[in-house]
């Protein structure tokens, strides 16, 4: 892969966050881990970006669906993988309808970890080139009548 996956990370259980966040280093991911979902809040209120997030749903405080909710109000690009000991039908919906890219049940294999976390941020990769695409031709079609300075200008915009 050619740019480490940001990976947010957030379980209460200290010791399945500590475990799961050495193997994840060990995949090449950059791994920012909390037990709380208010710490990681306030980790994006201090400008943080992340590519991927993965949650517990079950938490005390702010549970993973409140996060979810919040990450996604905060940037909607962010993909998100629920990842929960305490699942059912009902709440794997409501997630996705939130916004959750996939739903995992404890225990699961690390590699099903991985390859949840890879394609989530292909996903997000994918949105992203083709909203920058779509921002490149809307400046080209408004393009006539512009300086090669003015186009330029409107071209460094696009993050």
């Amino acid at each position: 892969m050619e740019k480490k996956i940001n990976l947010l990370f957030v379980d209460d259980e200290k010791k399945f966050l500590d475990n799961m966040t050495t193997r994840l280093r060990m995949r090449e991911m950059n791994v920012t881990a909390f037990t709380s979902g208010m710490d990681a809040m306030s980790c994006l209120e201090s400008g943080t970006r992340f590519d991927v997030a993965l949650l517990d749903l079950k938490m005390p405080g702010m549970d993973g669906e409140e996060l979810l909710k919040q990450l996604k109000e905060k940037d909607a690009s962010i993909e998100v993988v629920i990842l929960t000991g305490h699942g059912s039908i009902q709440s794997a919906a409501n997630l996705t309808r939130s916004g959750a890219y996939e739903y995992l049940l404890k225990p699961c294999e690390l590699d099903d970890v991985i390859k949840a976390i890879t394609n989530a941020y292909t996903k997000r990769l994918k949105a992203k080139s083709e909203a920058h695409a779509k921002k490149v031709e809307t400046i080209m079609e408004r393009a006539i009548g512009m300086s090669p300075m003015e186009i330029l200008s409107e071209l460094r915009k696009i993050d």
